[in-house]
């Protein structure tokens, strides 16, 4: 609460008692983040947040914030909430088909021009339709006016229809198997192509190979997955963090089950996430067909987690993060399902499910966001750059076009390359997402995606091992002149070598494109060792390398007696 105090007497934001903590995070590094939300007059801001992020020694690391300074706002409404919900009906043309009680609270909201008293309005509309929408309406609490809106609607052993025969996780209750998991909190149910109620998919012998039934596999193994991703790769169990939010009870009464939802609605070209359970329709057999890929079920997911944490608007730029952070999550999921190894099909998305009648192509490709033609909105659809972004008001102000950008970056950042727009090359470091664009070889090469001893993730390139090897591991780049030129890495030695005279060898270099070497950069050895798992960063100048296309190497040689394993993570070159 200091920083806030301090912040709010530099700036013109208030006073440290307008405003709230939401909820603090203490994440694996022992580090704190605690989120407050700004008020006037005890009436919360939109997007008027900080986030104070403090060391494992409590002291402020950094403080994250889009607080809005010099409000300005009467804060007595000149109507009632009803009245609200009566002007928000009337904006909204479908305001006769919602399936359930609209929702009104109040808002401060800045506007292009001015700050206003609002309400806001949720509204849903789940019917089974094309103009199924969760739209959210912020009218004036003082003149009636809209002032902002947007659609809240986030889309995107068993025989399964994609991922073959898989093992998931029943509940049995008397003589009857239900597809419910009470372990991981998470239950499936059929909506039999109905919108209004889903029953619960039941089976006498476990072997769930129905028709009717693979939808159901799929999305309940996906749900399985994409919770154990979170779970044993950033420690986080489930959508809430606490294996919730549980909206159905399970059969045998005792646990709230968070849902997925299958054979929603007829012809249904969807998936979505409504801030309590994944819904997933058919497809029409032409677009789509049932959308339960396990990239998916992990997008979907994920916008429930998405929605827990960073509660990115589902519109404009930040509904774009929301997409995108979405697709990057739901490709780590299926690439980790799938057994690590990447494959041209890691970075495309819905690709199973996608125009069944069209081999090779996918709903979005997060290698090449430009690959995705047809909609006309940009000259580059889909974008990838901020400069390309599309600025109009479709698609939610482009939550799905412009998701590219943020797909572009993390498919860089995973596998390397040159961005054609900036120039800016990236060398890929951390190997969370595979071996690739790495090239190993040797009997003293490794890769690893569930290793025992990671700086971070599960995941890694080690060298040594065995008596007598040798191996290599070199990343072939271009340095953009205008790079920094600064490589850095983190390593790990542990051997069972004495430290009084080196025996097995780990060289970093530089050789051109030919493999030629032009500099070793360092030489560690045995001697170097510390404990396994802990690691040092190490840096060097590769400015002179600017403007070149040159390999970095690492190469191990190691003697014939006892061993020694040094293992490296998070490589990068700026």
């Amino acid at each position: 609460m200091e920083v806030i105090k301090d912040k709010a007497a530099k700036r013109g934001i208030g006073n440290a008692d307008n405003f709230k903590v939401k909820k603090v995070d203490i994440d694996e590094l022992k580090m704190a983040h605690t989120r407050f939300q700004q008020t006037v007059d005890d009436i919360p801001v939109w997007e008027g947040e900080a986030i104070v992020h403090l060391d494992p020694d409590g002291e402020v690391a950094t403080v994250t914030d889009d607080l809005k300074e010099a409000l300005v706002v009467n804060t007595q409404p000149n109507f009632s909430d009803k009245d609200a919900l009566k002007i928000a009906k009337s904006l909204y043309k479908g305001s006769k088909h919602l399936t359930e009680e609209p929702q009104v609270d109040m808002w401060i909201f800045r506007g292009e021009d001015r700050d206003h008293l609002t309400y806001r309005v949720q509204m849903r509309r789940e019917d089974g339709t094309n103009e199924t929408a969760i739209p959210v309406i912020f009218v004036d609490a003082q003149t009636g006016e809209k002032v902002f809106e947007y659609d809240n609607l986030q889309t995107a052993s068993g025989v399964s229809l994609y991922s073959g025969t898989v093992n998931i996780t029943t509940d049995l209750v008397g003589s009857t198997y239900y597809m419910e998991d009470t372990t991981r909190k998470m239950g499936t149910f059929n909506f039999n192509n109905g919108t209004t109620s889903a029953a619960r998919y039941t089976d006498t012998n476990d072997v769930w190979d129905s028709t009717a039934q693979k939808a159901g596999v799929d999305a309940h193994y996906g749900a399985a997955v994409t919770y154990d991703y979170f779970k044993n790769v950033h420690g986080r169990s489930g959508i809430d963090g606490n294996s919730g939010p549980g909206s159905v009870t399970s059969a045998d009464g005792t646990t709230k089950l968070v849902s997925s939802r299958v054979h929603y609605s007829t012809n249904y070209n969807n998936a979505y996430w409504n801030g309590t359970a994944m819904t997933y329709g058919d497809g029409d057999g032409t677009t789509f067909t049932p959308l339960v890929t396990l990239d998916i079920c992990g997008h979907e997911m994920t916008h429930g987690v998405t929605e827990r944490t960073a509660n990115l608007t589902y519109s404009g730029e930040s509904g774009a993060l929301n997409e995108s952070m979405s697709d990057v999550f739901g490709a780590m999921v299926e690439l980790r399902a799938r057994g690590g190894t990447i494959t041209a099909d890691t970075w495309k998305i819905g690709e199973q499910a996608y125009t069944p009648s069209t081999a090779g192509d996918a709903l979005r490709y997060m290698d090449n966001p430009h690959a995705k033609s047809g909609g006309g909105y940009t000259a580059d659809d889909d974008p990838d750059h901020y400069a390309e972004r599309y600025t109009g008001t479709a698609d939610n102000g482009g939550v799905h076009i412009n998701s590219g950008i943020g797909n572009k970056a993390f498919y860089m950042v995973a596998a390397g390359g040159t961005h054609h727009r900036s120039g800016v090359t990236v060398s890929a470091g951390s190997f969370e997402a595979g071996q690739s664009p790495w090239v190993l070889s040797g009997s003293g090469a490794f890769y690893t995606n569930a290793g025992s001893y990671p700086r971070s993730g599960t995941s890694y390139i080690y060298f040594g091992v065995n008596n007598s090897v040798t191996g290599t591991g070199y990343q072939q780049v271009t340095i953009p002149s205008t790079a920094t030129g600064t490589l850095t890495f983190w390593l790990n030695i542990s051997s069972s070598e004495s430290t009084s005279t080196p025996y097995d060898y780990l060289y970093v270099e530089v050789r051109n494109s030919s493999g030629a070497l032009l500099s070793t950069l360092a030489t560690y050895t045995n001697q170097n060792k510390t404990t396994a798992g802990s690691y040092s960063q190490k840096s060097f100048d590769l400015s002179a390398y600017k403007g070149q296309t040159v390999r970095i190497q690492f190469r191990n040689t190691m003697d014939g007696g006892v061993t020694s394993t040094f293992r490296v993570e998070d490589v990068s070159l700026k």
